[in-house]
């Protein structure tokens, strides 16, 4: 920023030197040469402007000082880094025109080139500020609002501009292209801001004119330009993405406190609560505006405003505000893209879209590049691409043309649901691909749990679309829901995601059961059960365990019943009724062995072995848990061994042989950290810290005992209570008490 001082000097210099201009212009006569002229015309512009930025730096605010800023009284929080790239761009050491603020509908680009604005005209940076706008609409809590004259071409810009400058005479001239000539020529010598917003609206050859009048203004004139759609200018484009949540919350409050009934109910309200509202706004100040204006005028609770602003078809005015107009130029193949591209819940790259989509890669390269100039897409680091939340939940609304946000603008806009289905495939496809349950499968579960986000996104997706629980809607959903669970079930249960496999074996069962399909009904109710049974949740796990056996009675084969009746036996085993637990077990047994299936028979003798190791028949168990793991090995099932070799371990604590349990643990622990099986890591690490309490090296046990605790009780395992009382046992053995 000048300081007086500075600028007292630039101005005494500039009037010494429009001295000698006038002194020239004198000797000349009548005969004065037109560039001495036009040089004397924009000295004197210097002097003005360079006056008028004196004054203000001086406290007198001049009369004559053109400023058409809009009164500066809504809320304003964060950008800060925004601020400072915009601020750097209207340098006068910075030799471009100007700056671009482009980004979806509703982000903030018109208060931010406002804030900036007010900014410069604190630091007297500029002689003239003007703001003029192309808008044509604005959102209210009552609805969309049609603004009664509108500017649609540079001429119009030009005319308002001149307007703001005092020059009628350039208002007046009837030749557009004089216009915008004059207007430049009245703008050299100067330093004004002009400010040209909302310039989506227009077409795209009045915004081309734009850009050339742009490239033609007058050093050190400045301008702003805000657009929904990217320029492609020679200038900096400062995309706007969403706040971040802090600035989302400061913004909640601050509203708050203009409106004394959103104040209480933002006081009352959860946290967790204004955090699902900041995401399902995706940092949208307008949304975020519009959802709290809701409950300043309309009486709403934050939950009921929330609940609106993620159903598009309760809130057609602010989804068909932030979206209709862009959505109607596109094209097939980018609707295409739209439609895939909701179905990743991360940024996705060209290669996975062409895959989803059966499209071209040039098809796709050519589509995104459309779609982030429109600002419907986001591009980030890696070529990579993404949707903000408040675009994927449009455009979920309005898959299949159905016209479910309500809105007129989407009249004839569709997008396609084959697309999405392709893109809900694809990852079904990833699932069994890199999931499954062959003994193998363990070794691209990093590839799973990568995309994790995604394929939890598509599960919640083709729960919706199939319609359970209730009616079914679609069938297809229904089996691709069924398809995935059972390609993530193991994955899910290894690497500790035991709520999510509750969820997804339940929507397993509900769309199975919907289908007619009994064996998939019943092995996901198999999926719930195991995990119940595993954090000692006994009743909960034998409810499921006898939706199972009925599923599996009404069309399950020989193997599901049998696996039916052996988690019967587990229920039993849990209740310590031992007896009925082995007579299950026994089944199970005779009917694996019928089959010649040797992994459930391996199971199944295993499940004896820890019936006789609790009635205390310890060589019996020994015989067992021996028998297991030879079948294992001959297998090679590593996560199987490391269950059975864990379950040698324990036996052969249960016996107070230490030294020989060692050995035991740690093969289990190599293999179950070799597979990602969770709960089996933590229960060798409890083991192993078990031999080295019993060896009396406490402070080498506590590690291992609060690694194990801290797994169990990410997953509430049945052993939690166990650890931790391991744990206190071992600080205090070991002195850190």
């Amino acid at each position: 920023m000048d300081n007086q001082e500075a600028l007292q000097r630039t101005l005494n210099r500039a009037r010494r030197a429009l001295q000698i201009l006038e002194e020239e212009k004198a000797s000349f006569g009548i005969r004065i040469s037109p560039d001495l002229v036009i040089e004397l015309e924009e000295k004197q512009k210097e002097v003005t402007s360079l006056e008028t930025r004196l004054s203000q730096l001086q406290g007198q605010r001049p009369e004559s000082l053109p400023d058409n800023l809009p009164r500066y009284i809504d809320v304003f929080v964060g950008r800060k880094q925004e601020i400072a790239r915009c601020m750097e761009a209207l340098s006068p050491d910075e030799r471009g025109w100007g700056v671009v603020i482009d980004g979806i509908g509703g982000m903030g680009k018109t208060a931010l080139a406002l804030e900036v604005a007010h900014l410069a005209r604190k630091q007297d940076l500029f002689d003239a500020y003007l703001f003029v706008s192309a808008k044509t609409t604005s959102l209210s809590t009552e609805g969309v609002r049609q603004e009664t004259l509108a500017l649609s071409s540079l001429d119009s810009f030009c005319r308002e501009f001149a307007k703001g400058l005092g020059k009628t005479d350039i208002v007046k001239m009837t030749d557009a292209t004089k216009r915008r000539r004059a207007l430049l020529d009245a703008l050299r010598g100067r330093r004004t801001l002009l400010i040209w917003d909302n310039l989506e609206t227009l077409n795209a050859e009045e915004r081309d004119m734009i850009s050339e009048f742009l490239r033609k203004l007058p050093i050190p004139n400045k301008a702003i330009i805000t657009s929904r759609r990217r320029t492609g200018e020679s200038a900096p484009t400062i995309r706007l993405d969403r706040l971040l949540e802090p600035e989302a919350l400061e913004l909640m409050r601050e509203k708050g406190r203009s409106h004394s009934r959103l104040a209480q109910e933002l006081n009352a309200t959860k946290p967790e609560i204004l955090t699902a509202l900041y995401e399902a706004s995706g940092g949208n100040p307008l949304a975020l505006d519009w959802t709290l204006g809701q409950v300043a005028h309309k009486g709403y609770s934050i939950s009921v405003a929330l609940e609106r602003l993620r159903n598009a078809a309760k809130s057609p005015d602010l989804y068909g505000f932030l979206f209709a107009d862009a959505a109607k130029t596109l094209s097939e193949n980018d609707r295409t893209v739209l439609s895939a591209l909701v179905v990743f819940l991360t940024p996705a790259k060209t290669a996975a879209l062409a895959d989803a989509t059966d499209l071209a890669i040039t098809e796709i390269q050519v589509s995104l590049e459309r779609l982030v100039t429109l600002s419907l897409v986001n591009e980030l680091d890696g070529e990579r691409f993404g949707l903000h939340p408040l675009i994927r939940t449009y455009i979920r609304a309005a898959v299949g043309g159905t016209d479910t946000v309500g809105t007129a603008p989407l009249s004839g806009i569709r997008f396609d649901s084959t697309a999405l289905r392709k893109a809900l495939r694809y990852w079904v496809d990833f699932a069994q691909k890199y999931g499954g349950d062959d003994k193998d499968a363990y070794k691209t579960h990093d590839k799973v749990e990568a995309e994790w986000q995604n394929l939890e996104g598509v599960a919640t997706t083709l729960r919706e679309i199939a319609g359970i629980p209730g009616a079914l809607k679609d069938r297809e959903a229904a089996q691709m829901l069924i398809d995935l669970e059972k390609a993530l079930s193991n994955f899910l249960f290894f690497r500790g995601y035991w709520d999510e496999r509750v969820h997804l074996g339940e929507w397993r069962y509900q769309a199975g059961k919907a289908l007619g399909q009994w064996s998939d009904a019943g092995w996901g109710a198999y999926d719930v059960a195991w995990i119940y049974y595993n954090r000692a949740e006994t009743e909960r796990a034998a409810s499921w365990a006898a939706q199972m056996a009925e599923a599996m009675e009404q069309g399950g084969n020989r193997r599901d019943k049998a696996f039916a009746i052996r988690l019967q036996g587990v229920i039993a085993q849990q209740r310590q009724d031992w007896a009925e637990a082995e007579r299950l077990y026994q089944e199970a047994l005779a009917i694996y062995r019928e089959l010649g299936d040797e992994e459930c028979e391996a199971i199944a003798l295993n499940d004896l072995g820890r019936v006789a190791q609790n009635q205390g028949d310890y060589d019996r168990a020994e015989s067992y848990y021996k028998q297991t793991l030879a079948i294992e090995e001959k297998l090679g099932n590593k996560e199987r061994q490391a269950s059975y070799c864990g379950c040698l371990g324990n036996l052969a604590l249960n016996r107070d042989r230490p030294s020989e349990a060692r050995p035991w643990y740690k093969r289990e622990l190599a293999l179950a950290q070799e597979v990602g099986r969770q709960n089996l890591v933590a229960d060798a690490q409890v083991g192993l810290a078990r031999v080295l309490e019993k060896e009396e090296r406490y402070a080498e046990a506590l590690p291992l005992a609060q690694s194990a605790l801290k797994i169990q009780e990410r997953l509430r395992d049945q052993n939690l209570n166990f650890s931790r009382g391991l744990v206190e046992r071992l600080r205090h053995k070991a002195g850190m008490e």
